[in-house]
């Protein structure tokens, strides 16, 4: 069943419809939280204050905008005032970017494929500063455009794309550092 049908029986008062809607966007909801909020309990209450937001607001959502970017943006924002005023975002300042060159691609790469991925972004994505693993997460692993991300987040597109640089350089650079740690451990 896609999301509209799903809605329409919700709003006819179907709560099976919206156990369903629960199941497909749990993982992603506590994923934004927990970025946000860096604290799993604190997360869980974000996320559940956030499924209750938008069983509330469901009769005015219209379909303009994939159901996601608008869920997840009731999620941000909810985390955003759990943190009562800290502004994850806040002190950055526009900047231009500097490409990685082939050869720092080529090599993070190669890293990349020594290991098992899953398990090095995991581990790199938690390292991250809260905001660039919630943007690294919402473009690369949630697939959400930069347009899409821009409403969740109320960053300008620009704004975006310089804080995804700076995330996947920040990335890279912690991606590096790690395999030379265990590389030096083994030997």
């Amino acid at each position: 069943m896609d999301e509209q049908k799903w809605i329409t029986c919700i709003l006819a008062g179907d709560t099976q419809s919206f156990s369903c809607l629960v199941a497909k966007y749990e993982k992603m909801a506590y994923t934004i939280a927990f970025r946000i909020m860096e604290n799993r309990e604190e997360a869980e209450e974000v996320v559940q204050d956030a499924f209750v937001k938008m069983y509330r607001a469901l009769p005015e959502f219209q379909f303009g905008s994939k159901f996601s970017t608008w869920f997840y943006r009731i999620v941000y924002r909810t985390a955003l005032s759990a943190l009562r005023g800290q502004h994850i975002f806040a002190g950055y300042e526009e900047a231009g970017a500097t490409d990685l060159t082939v050869a720092e691609m080529n090599a993070a790469s190669s890293v990349l494929e020594r290991e098992d991925r899953k398990e090095v972004i995991s581990r790199v994505l938690k390292e991250l500063p809260a905001d660039e693993g919630l943007l690294l997460t919402l473009y690369y692993l949630e697939e959400c455009s930069v347009e899409e991300i821009r409403q969740i987040t109320d960053l300008t597109a620009s704004n975006i794309k310089v804080k995804l640089f700076r995330a996947r350089k920040h990335f890279y650079e912690i991606v590096q550092k790690t395999m030379k740690i265990e590389i030096s451990d083994l030997l």
